[in-house]
């Protein structure tokens, strides 16, 4: 079995994590379950799939039929991103603000929910250059 389309996107998706990690570490807004957190730059999914999306064109072609799936799988996840969990994200914040005009004498017990879901158009394409990047280099230099 050929690992190489399964090195090449889990490097990039843990390089996209180590990179949001040095940004919220900047921020001063560091936790350690960031490493495997949801939205945020870049986005490590995109970074993953467009990376498995460049080496499978590489390795099996452009004309292939694994190409074709990675291209159509990569498309389902950014789609995902940028619409379906950034709405989520968005309604968090909304279910959040209403949760915290809740009167304080009351003893309610409504958790917040994390905002932070989806991405937007450019955590995807910070999350697109990583994937590639990270995919060139592999190519360039181990082969």
């Amino acid at each position: 079995m050929n690992y190489t389309l399964l090195i090449i996107p889990l490097t990039a998706a843990i390089v996209a994590q180590i990179i949001k990690i040095i940004i919220f570490l900047s921020k001063r807004q560091f936790s350690w379950k960031e490493f495997n957190s949801y939205g945020g730059m870049p986005s490590s999914h995109t970074a993953m799939v467009i990376s498995l999306s460049a080496a499978a064109g590489y390795y099996d072609g452009w004309d292939s039929a694994i190409f074709a799936l990675a291209i159509v799988f990569s498309l389902i996840v950014l789609r995902d991103a940028v619409g379906f969990r950034r709405q989520i994200g968005l309604h968090a914040q909304t279910i959040n603000l209403q949760i915290s005009r809740l009167p304080h004498d009351k003893n309610y017990q409504y958790q917040y929910l994390n905002e932070r879901v989806g991405h937007t158009y450019l955590e995807v394409f910070a999350g697109m250059v990583v994937g590639l990047l990270i995919t060139a280099l592999y190519i360039l230099f181990l082969g």
